[in-house]
């Protein structure tokens, strides 16, 4: 057991990390899913085309008390994101050790799959604690000492912590076969599937579910139907997508940490007699079964592995902490350097790629400095995307106030994309409509009347060098006249945004 001094200075560690943390969210600017999320609170609902309410609802109540400034945006994410590392903690230490878990809580920090969930407002950080804390009751329920819970108890909480989740994120279902794959592989818990409460929890959780089928009926199933069937289909087969996905597996967790967790996979099916081993395993089992392959036809998400990843890295901290044996063969020993290396040398480079940009634009002086004369593209350094937005509402307000006081009318805000019409909305603190015939929150919500009010209006849109568009490819219009307007970081050019005042809206096109 690690003494009071160790746990002091780590506390003190941790708390300096968490604060530094604190210091970048309330510094930085918004990237997409902010200010997507954040229009959401602007009209309040019972459930959202992206993800249920649960994002939009927090975020509401933080706004109303800190305004909408990044602290009252954040603060949601990051208390979540506090809370994971506490309840990791606790629950690596009740299955391992106490050693095991200050390492899980280090990787939690450190990662870039995790550790950016405590700067964006997403629903990503209150479902990872929703989904912990229900590993933690199953566990209480399943578990061989005289702490178990009654069966009762156990399912009860369980249904109401999986209602909550899911109006959080619809993949808190994966969670579910997993408990029962658990309890099938386990010869004292089979029987738990025989009585009533499993079901009676599982009844508890849809009838909190009741939101977002209201909201579902309403718009005639869009979630459900873009959750569990378009966004899985109509990619074709194709391989080079597959490796982008594992690439991209690998960057989000670091190379180090990517291939410790697989270990961990491994070693949780060596080890599957023991409950606690045998219990990573099946919670992370049905992860790999829907994500891994759903690259090989269709189009994925990098961060739909994570819950996944986060369970196996319990292993992981168990690896560090206890070392590894099998049979009569040891594979790692405790608090093994070449495990540690294997993930810190890979985590301490990324987390200064990632986070020491958003201080300063150094990266296209290193790339001009290895490959002189070299064409920059700004869009290679993504710290840029949190930056320019408030400027550029500046100057799409100014030329709304400017025609609307050479024409006596004032155009309205529109963006073609559900991202930059956030953003917009966001940066202007205005209504702005998108004029898209893609599905989003903005389109699906947006009735034909409200569409009609705006024709024979003029609009202002805007698009940057990440999504530069054509406004008349998308909607009808007489004309579009365009400004452009660069923004710098220091001395460096690292937005070009484009205005454009589009005259006479007749519909959309596409």
């Amino acid at each position: 057991m690690m003494d009071k001094v160790n746990h002091k200075k780590l506390l003190w560690i941790f708390a300096g990390v968490l604060f530094l943390r604190a210091i970048f969210a309330l510094s930085v600017g918004y990237v997409d899913d902010d200010a997507y999320h954040w229009t959401w609170t602007q009209n309040l609902d019972w459930s959202y085309f992206d993800h249920p309410g649960m994002v939009a609802w927090l975020e509401k109540l933080s706004t109303m008390a800190f305004g909408d400034t990044r602290l009252g945006i954040r603060l949601p994410s990051y208390i979540c994101f506090a809370g994971i590392i506490y309840f990791s903690w606790k629950l690596v230490a009740d299955l391992f050790d106490e050693v095991a878990a200050t390492f899980v809580a280090a990787l939690i920090l450190l990662t870039p799959l995790w550790g950016f969930g405590g700067f964006v407002a997403s629903p990503e950080p209150p479902f990872m604690l929703l989904w912990l804390l229900a590993v933690q009751v199953f566990w209480n329920g399943v578990r061989e000492d005289d702490k178990r819970w009654s069966v009762k108890k156990t399912w009860l909480w369980l249904g109401v912590i999986m209602g909550v989740a899911l109006n959080t994120k619809f993949p808190i279902v994966l969670i579910a076969p997993g408990f029962g794959l658990y309890l099938l592989a386990t010869p004292g818990r089979r029987k738990d599937l025989l009585t009533i409460w499993p079901w009676v929890g599982a009844l508890v959780a849809v009838v909190l579910l009741a939101p977002v089928v209201y909201w579902n009926m309403k718009y005639d199933w869009p979630s459900f139907r873009f959750q569990f069937h378009d966004r899985h289909t109509g990619g074709g087969f194709e391989l080079a997508r597959w490796f982008k996905f594992l690439s991209l597996q690998m960057i989000l967790l670091s190379p180090g940490v990517y291939l410790s967790v697989m270990l961990a996979w491994v070693v949780s099916i060596v080890k599957f007699k023991d409950p606690r081993w045998r219990l990573l395993f099946c919670l992370s089992l049905p992860s790999f079964l829907v994500f891994y392959p759903q690259p090989l036809w269709a189009d994925f998400k990098p961060h739909w592995m994570g819950p996944a990843y986060f369970m196996l890295a319990f292993g992981v901290g168990a690896m560090w902490s206890q070392g590894l044996q099998i049979g009569k063969r040891t594979w790692i020993k405790k608090h093994s350097r070449g495990l540690l290396w294997t993930c810190l040398s890979f985590l301490i480079p990324m987390n200064i790629l990632i986070y020491a940009p958003l201080v300063y634009p150094w990266v296209p002086k290193l790339a001009r400095a290895i490959a002189p004369g070299s064409t920059w593209e700004m869009k290679n350094d993504v710290s840029n995307e949190l930056f320019g937005w408030p400027e550029a509402g500046e100057k799409a307000l100014a030329w709304q106030k400017e025609i609307a006081a050479e024409t006596g009318k004032e155009p309205f805000l529109a963006g073609h994309r559900y991202e930059m019409t956030a953003q917009i909305w966001k940066a202007t603190m205005k209504r702005t409509y998108m004029l898209s015939s893609t599905w989003s929150h903005f389109t699906i919500t947006t009735t034909p009347e409200e569409y009609d009010a705006l024709k024979g209006r003029d609009a202002i849109m805007i698009g940057n060098d990440k999504y530069d568009f054509d406004p008349m490819e998308y909607a009808k219009f007489d004309s579009c006249e365009t400004r452009e307007f660069k923004y710098y970081r220091a001395d460096e050019l690292s937005r070009i945004f484009k205005l454009y005042h589009c005259r006479n809206f007749q519909g959309i096109k596409r």
